[in-house]
């Protein structure tokens, strides 16, 4: 016998341990998914192949679909109602979802074989009800009694029905408190603090065309400092961005692996980043007097084909019960979520108080002040072309407007090359007429586009040769 079989034959033994071991440790992960997946068993509605089904257009997350299909069929059971599947349909971020809505509606005017849509803010069903593209729909009384026409000014329900807002949405700067103080870096607490020079590369946002909440933050800096401010603080803070990311999601991510340091970040997703993250690592900033409060909305479309179980799902959403879905820590108390923590605040100012043990988050934004004199119509009158512009001058020429930027930004404000970066190519009257006149005809804004890319381009390669 050689040496090498001698060897085989006495680490045989060990290798079959070896295998049998890992056969075992392979069929208790299999057993561990297949009883995540069925762990709910008790809790979960099953439903049969003839339910009915709810078609719904959202930008939300899995953990708000997964939570309200559940807690809303158990709702329908509580009333005698059968449960009903919901068909969410992903077409990607708000503004995919109203290019996918106007687009649908030309070639079927009378419905798109879609009942809702769900997420995406305010701005986009005030534009949608202008285009006679959402169908009015009652709440009880004893519920929409329970819910204020506005927060600070901004609507958070249609008075004619055509929209509701489902939750509040909050916006600030979330940031990394470790890298902040390992790298020594300012903590931003306003909008303008992330254009600060030592912030560059350190800074994250999504690209405002493909998320609805971070052009809601664009567009709030611009009503909050000003229109010839407010783009000047845009344009210092895209230098400062490290990459703009497809998703907002990815932005408090980023910042927790310390890929980024601090940014532009939705409440919901940064207080849900906190509290998976372990010890006092982040910080959340909501710039004082800086920013608003809006709801995120919900409508039943033009002519739903299940126009009545859509406005139940609307109903259920506003009800107690709805709202108990957005703020409560899951498994906390009866009608808490079961599977996903959503934290997002709800729309009833009575709530807040009344299930303050149970939530994560503790102001009531109901008793906040903000200076902001924000106008959701001018918003939503120019949502489309002020992404354009943004998208045109900062965005796709990115490497060429951070390199420019890292050549100016310590300069003065007296600096031509800095006021040259710094220069907005429209001016706020300009782009609300183009807004509400050419911008609809797709040809003349692409020129408008060209010209714009251009510019953006020129001034760049002026900044840095």
């Amino acid at each position: 016998m050689n040496i090498t079989s001698y060897n085989f034959k006495r680490i045989l033994p060990q290798i079959a341990v070896g295998l049998f071991v890992l056969f075992i440790i392979a069929a208790v992960v299999f057993l561990n998914k297949f009883s995540y997946k069925n762990s709910g068993s008790d809790n979960t509605v099953h439903l049969d192949k003839s339910a009915e089904v709810l078609t719904i257009l959202s930008p939300h997350w899995e953990g708000i679909r997964v939570e309200f299909q559940n807690a809303f069929n158990k709702w329908r059971i509580s009333k005698g109602k059968n449960p009903v599947k919901i068909n969410w349909i992903d077409v990607g971020g708000t503004s995919d979802i109203i290019k996918y809505i106007r687009s649908s509606f030309k070639h079927s005017s009378e419905g798109i074989d879609a009942d809702i849509f769900f997420g995406g803010g305010t701005e986009p069903y005030i534009t949608l009800a202008r285009e006679n593209l959402l169908t009015s729909t009652k709440i009880p009384e004893n519920i929409l009694s329970n819910i204020p026409s506005d927060i600070f000014g901004q609507p958070i329900y249609d008075t004619n029905g055509y929209w509701y807002g489902a939750a509040l949405s909050g916006f600030g700067i979330l940031y990394n408190k470790v890298v902040m103080e390992k790298f020594k870096l300012p903590i931003p607490k306003t909008w303008n603090d992330l254009s600060m020079p030592p912030l560059r590369t350190w800074v994250g946002s999504a690209d405002p065309r493909k998320s609805g909440s971070t052009h809601m933050m664009y567009e709030i800096i611009l009503q909050a400092y000003g229109w010839k401010t407010g783009m000047w603080t845009i344009a210092a803070l895209s230098g400062n961005i490290r990459s703009f990311t497809q998703s907002a999601s990815t932005v408090p991510k980023d910042i927790a692996v310390g890929e980024t340091a601090a940014g532009l970040c939705i409440d919901q997703y940064a207080w849900s980043t906190m509290e998976k993250v372990s010890g006092d690592r982040l910080g959340f900033a909501l710039p004082k007097g800086l920013t608003v409060v809006t709801a995120d909305g919900i409508a039943v479309l033009k002519g739903a084909p299940q126009a009545a179980i859509a406005a139940d799902f609307i109903t259920f959403i506003l009800s107690e019960a709805g709202q108990k879905i957005w703020m409560l820590r899951k498994n906390t108390i009866p009608g808490s979520p079961e599977r996903f923590q959503l934290n997002k605040m709800p729309v009833w100012p009575s709530l807040f108080s009344k299930y303050k043990k149970y939530t994560y988050f503790n102001d009531n934004p109901f008793l906040w002040k903000s200076s902001v004199k924000y106008s959701s119509p001018k918003s939503s009158a120019r949502w489309g072309i002020l992404n354009d512009y943004i998208g045109a001058v900062l965005i796709d020429p990115h490497k060429k407007c951070a390199k420019a930027w890292a050549k100016v930004c310590n300069f003065s404000d007296a600096n031509s090359q800095k006021k040259l970066f710094l220069e907005t190519l429209i001016t706020e009257n300009e782009l609300m007429n183009f807004a509400t006149n050419q911008y609809h005809d797709n040809r003349w804004r692409a020129k408008l586009l060209s010209k714009w890319a251009n510019e953006a381009r020129d001034k760049y390669d002026e900044i840095i040769k």
